[in-house]
């Protein structure tokens, strides 16, 4: 690497970093540049750049300064280090750092920038790593990316410091955040980070907020008064916390809710000003927790709640220990509640409560409370030395609004504050919209003119039935509100159903005109009996208005066996009879899936009598809901746009699985991403009229995310995915494969300049051989190294087995399969074991494996060109999975087999994974090395790689069990002796 200076001063050096990125390379020399900085503040300083290179501070951390004021000041897309640098950007809007695609490390530096921006952003794939630094005054924003953020400090942000959004894999080591106003951590959009040793103070929101499908894992940590809520899970999101300390949250230490799910192990939750857990129409489950001197309850499950508490102790609540009200469900076991100031254990009207071997004990209140309409259950309950009587049958103006009003009163008001996301609730409700206004936001909605003929209609005889009871006349014949809407997804099925329960509460057909959305999961439990109290549950909540079954096909009876969704099934029909003027009921999904669904129980065609059909959007209807997404967003379509998408939903296949509304909104998507990388390449600033007009060329809707064949992107990566592939132990047969694959790619792309006739690309694989011989390494270079040459839109990998595409009822694995498949556009879909997917010869009955297997066949083929699929496992049990579809053995181009590695290969992993560890291994320890691997051939043949991570881990544990007995014994150890491992650390005696 070539190295250079840059000073204000030295006569040779060079003024600028600019300058240095800027200056033509000697001949011959190595890639990439050195460039050491001396020190001094280095002004107006901007630059983007596409390179590898490495900035440092001569003199050390905090010696140098960078400040600019453009949109960033460093701005990368190339593999990158920073060292010991400030970095600082005084732009409105700019960033100190901006990373798109390439991989930066930066190590003891600071980022600052103006109050309320982005301090570092990281997005379209990028990679960051920030160790030891700090950022001040801006965010850190994570998006559709990956990195590490270790020992970092992030100080005075005036917004959410650290935010990973849309599936970005980072994780937060050993950081302290500190009074950031928004949340500390936002992690959000199916992100998937691990945060652990970290600790957040004085957020004005929440600590760590989890929200949008995201999963978050949350270890030995500590948060300390947090603005609101310290720990929020809500919107679908999940989180796992473990072994952590919240102290002093201003309202709720944590708070669940929104079909938010948490698990939580060994939390020590203190001082929270409000209740230490609140648990509201989401699931949590707590093990070993201790809540301590809350300011009003310790544990709240409020409606639809589902809290599970196993043993762990609430004590010094102000008003209640545990609760729950109406609707909610709580589980006690093995808990200890002391110090309650009213009431010790406290079980609502309605709601269920059980206590298994719980102590309610030295409560200065009132020990248990227990309406007489709830459902509670207690085995081994002691309920002594508190300072009233229990009382297990009270009516609900005893107690009831007292909690009512304080515990939900503090959950709304958490969900106004937490995350800065949701409004509170105005004092009064919105007055109800009448049936016409209702109709005219119907007719406003793009295309589905037969679904508003039918909605229309029925709101007619509706109409016309209520005019007939007022004239004193006979309603007339019973008018079947009960429907299916059948069609491909994406059509508007769940927004016309709201729009449907609201027509109906308008008419008075019923009382309140809510829609209750559930799915099987939401219906169906794993237990006898269990299945038909749910489908109760759900139905009970839907009374008034609307109960929407989505995928209501995946209820119906298989074809052996016990089934519960026949159980739920079987209750609904009762209960639409038994309720038949209460609830409406709208069952969705495909159509050919729903026509089955009504087979499955003979009172069911009867009750559901009528189908709304939504069919697929016309091309030109696309296009309005391309261009309304546009116009809300404050973007247009140029007229070339306009047409280019127009072609393109008259080309696409709309079938069965075509999403529709989303397709259309996907294409809106790429084109942001397009125009934004267009514009940001603009020597000038973009106009107001530039940066809100979407022209052709931002539009990927010619190939979508398929394969291209136009010129590589990223040459540089090229090389470099290529030299790690290269670098490589042994698997001299898979890299020959993927050189003549990259031949046939580049035969390809100059026989289509010349004119001629090319194949399409194939690049579907079969990995065969055994465990750790590098598969899914070789899979991830691949998708690197294909993204590089332009062939995929993206390049990420997907890694997945059995488990991630199989479900458990018809349906659930052929849209499982599609989920991940839809993950994995623009890139490549790794699976892991897929022989595992193949049908058992012995088998009875459907396999749900077989479905996974045909539903990639059909998803192969029809996003042929969009996803590069590599299936691995097992030389001899591959040829099984091949086998197990007509069509599947075509569409993999050639398999690659990963032999097993010799004893050299063997070595020579080891010794890598050492160098990389600073270890050394000297000749003798290797020839032990290579006598114990061969000695044991057979285990490091089926292991491979991965036994050699275990024998070297042994090692290393070896290692310091002998290092730590002679310096125990009172020898002082070189450095030497601290990093080689000698033979007997090989082969322990």
């Amino acid at each position: 690497m070539l190295r250079l200076v840059v000073s204000q001063t030295s006569p040779r050096a060079y003024r600028t970093v600019l300058d240095a990125l800027q200056a033509p390379l000697p001949p011959y020399s190595p890639p990439g540049r050195h460039i050491m900085i001396e020190p001094g503040q280095y002004p107006a300083t901007g630059f983007r750049s596409s390179g590898d290179f490495v900035l440092t501070a001569a003199a050390g951390p905090g010696s140098v300064t960078l400040d600019g004021a453009t949109d960033a000041t460093i701005e990368v897309t190339g593999n990158v280090t920073l060292q010991g640098l400030i970095v600082r950007n005084w732009s409105d809007e700019g960033n100190a750092l901006d990373v798109a695609k390439g991989s930066v490390l930066a190590e003891q530096c600071q980022f600052v920038s103006r109050a309320g921006t982005v301090a570092v952003s990281v997005w379209n794939g990028g990679r960051l790593a920030l160790k030891g630094c700090r950022v001040q005054d801006g965010a850190v924003v994570y998006s559709a990316s990956s990195g590490l953020v270790e020992s970092t400090d992030l100080a005075g942000t005036q917004s959410n410091a650290l935010a990973i959004r849309k599936g970005s894999a980072v994780t937060v080591r050993g950081c302290r955040i500190e009074g950031a106003t928004g949340s500390g951590i936002w992690v959000t959009e199916g992100s998937k980070p691990l945060i652990e040793q970290c600790t957040i103070s004085a957020p004005g929101s929440a600590a760590v907020l989890v929200d949008d499908h995201a999963d978050a894992a949350i270890r030995n940590s500590a948060f300390h008064g947090s603005g609101t809520c310290s720990l929020v899970v809500r919107d679908k999101g999940k989180a796992l916390a473990e072994d952590c300390l919240i102290t002093d949250a201003a309202m709720e230490a944590v708070w669940v809710t929104a079909a938010g799910s948490l698990t939580a192990r060994r939390l020590r939750l203190q001082t929270p000003r409000r209740t230490g857990v609140v648990v509201e129409e989401g699931t949590g489950y707590f093990e070993d927790c201790e809540i301590l001197g809350a300011g009003k309850h310790g544990v709240f499950v409020g409606e639809r709640g589902r809290g599970t508490f196993v043993r762990g102790r609430v004590a010094d609540a102000a008003e209640i220990g545990v609760a729950a009200v109406e609707g909610g469900s709580g589980t006690f076991t093995g808990v200890t509640v002391t110090g309650s100031g009213d009431i010790g254990a406290n079980a609502d009207p309605d709601c269920e409560m059980t206590l298994r071997d719980c102590a309610i004990v030295d409560n200065p209140g009132t020990g248990l409370v227990m309406a007489r309409t709830a459902r509670v259950h207690m085995s081994g309950v002691t309920s002594e030395r508190n300072g009233g009587e229990d009382i297990l049958d009270f009516e609900p103006e005893v107690v009831t609004a007292k909690v009512v009003e304080t515990a939900l009163g503090a959950a709304a008001e958490a969900d106004a504050k937490a995350g800065g996301a949701k409004a509170a609730p105005g004092p009064k409700p919105p007055e109800r919209a009448s049936a016409d206004e209702l109709l005219a936001e119907l007719d406003a909605m793009i295309g589905l003119a037969g679904v508003k003929r039918e909605i229309r209609k029925l709101t007619n005889l509706q109409k016309v039935a209520e005019q007939r009871r007022l004239a004193g006349l006979p309603p007339g014949p019973t008018i079947g509100r009960h429907m299916v809407f059948a069609g491909p997804p994406g059509t508007g099925k769940t927004t016309v159903a709201r729009l449907y329960g609201r027509i109906l509460a308008a008419l008075g057909v019923v009382e309140k005109g809510q829609v209750v959305e559930v799915s099987r999961g939401d219906l169906v439990s794993e237990n006898v009996g269990g299945t038909a109290l749910k489908t109760a549950d759900a139905f009970e909540r839907a009374k008034g208005g609307v109960l929407f079954v989505d995928e209501a096909y995946a209820l119906a009876r298989e074809t052996t066996g016990t089934d519960f969704g026949q159980e739920a099934i079987d209750t609904l029909v009762k209960l639409m009879e038994d309720h038949r003027d209460e609830v409406v009921v709208i069952a969705a999904g495909y159509s050919a899936e729903m026509r089955e669904f009504l087979s499955a129980n003979p009172g069911l065609k009867s009750r559901i009598s009528r189908t709304v059909e939504f069919e697929n959007y016309a091309p030109a209807e696309l296009l309005q809901i391309v261009e309304l997404q546009a116009g809300k967003d404050g973007y247009r379509l140029a007229g070339d746009a306009r047409t280019a998408v127009l072609d393109h939903f008259t080309a696409v296949k709309r079938d069965a699985s075509f999403g529709n509304g989303r397709a259309a909104r996907r294409v809106f998507e790429a084109a942001v991403e397009r125009q934004a990388q267009r514009l940001a390449e603009l020597v000038e600033l973009p106009s107001s009229e530039e940066l809100s007009l979407l022209l052709a060329e931002d539009l990927d809707v010619e190939t979508g995310l398929a394969a291209r064949f136009g010129e590589a992107r990223d040459a540089g990566q090229v090389r470099d995915v290529l030299a790690k592939l290269t670098g490589m132990t042994g698997l001299a047969g898979v890299k020959r494969e993927i050189g003549d694959l990259l031949d046939l790619l580049a035969s390809a792309r100059r026989r289509r300049e010349a004119g001629l006739e090319a194949e399409p690309f194939t690049g579907h694989l079969i990995f065969a051989g055994p465990p750790g011989t590098g598969k899914t390494t070789v899979a991830r270079l691949y998708g690197e190294l294909l993204a590089a040459l332009g062939v995929l839109a993206q390049g990420q990998v997907v890694e997945t087995a059995r488990v991630d595409l199989v479900g458990q009822y018809v349906g659930h694995t052929a849209k499982r399969t599609a989920d991940v498949f839809e993950r994995a556009r623009g890139g490549v879909l790794f699976i892991d074991e897929a022989y595992t997917l193949a049908r058992s010869t012995g088998g009875t009955g459907h396999d749900f494996g077989q479905e996974a297997i045909d539903t990639l066949v059909k998803l192969m083929e029809d996003h042929r060109d969009e996803v590069i699929v590599v299936a691995a496992g097992y030389t001899s049990e591959m040829e099984g999975f091949l086998a197990a579809n007509p069509g599947l053995a075509s569409r993999f181009a050639r398999t690659l087999t990963f032999e097993p590695y010799d004893v050299d290969g063997l070595v020579s992993i080891f010794v890598g994974k050492a160098e990389g560890a600073d270890y050394l291994v000297p000749d003798e320890t290797r020839a032990a090395l290579a006598g114990h691997l061969a000695a044991e051939r057979d285990r490091f043949r089926e292991g491979n790689g991965r036994e050699v991570d275990k024998l070297f881990r042994t090692a290393v544990t070896a290692h310091a069990r002998r290092t730590e007995q002679l310096a125990n014994g009172g020898e002082e150890l070189t450095k030497a002796q601290l990093a080689t491992l000698l033979p007997a650390d090989i082969t322990p005696a």
